[in-house]
């Protein structure tokens, strides 16, 4: 910009070919033309290489860890009673959601959570699975 500041102006507005209208006049395009032509977008593509090798290691890398402590769950959730995996999937969330805890909506629409022994071991197979340890064996 300071390189053509001595070379443009604004003067009168003029309707070009392609119908812009700019008020701009500029009178070195001869010297400024490689800078069109030839950008140079080193920073650019550095800086979106660092942003995939960031996205690849940690936000990739975070989002596996996720699903694989979810895929746990879901397995020992199935362990304390079959479901379809939508199901499953539905009571994981909810109960992650709403810290460890087996809301009354998620009662409402699985009755069976009403048996307060199923309930625990539902909470205990999630959690365990997301904290990153062994079920609690339930006594009783």
């Amino acid at each position: 910009m300071r390189r053509y500041a001595e070379v443009h102006r604004f003067g009168s507005l003029v309707t070009y070919a392609d119908g812009v209208k700019s008020n701009l006049v500029f009178d070195d395009y001869e010297d400024a033309n490689f800078v069109w032509r030839y950008p140079d977008l080193t920073e650019h593509a550095l800086y979106t290489a660092r942003l995939v090798a960031h996205t690849i290691r940690s936000e990739m890398a975070q989002e596996a860890r996720v699903l694989l402590k979810f895929q746990l769950a879901q397995r020992r959730i199935k362990d304390v009673m079959e479901m379809p995996d939508p199901d499953a999937a539905r009571i994981i969330r909810s109960i992650k959601d709403n810290d460890w805890q087996v809301s009354g909506k998620l009662v409402r629409e699985y009755p069976q959570l009403e048996d307060r022994r199923l309930t625990l071991r539902m909470v205990e197979a999630v959690q365990s699975a997301f904290e990153g340890r062994e079920p609690a064996p339930i006594i009783g």
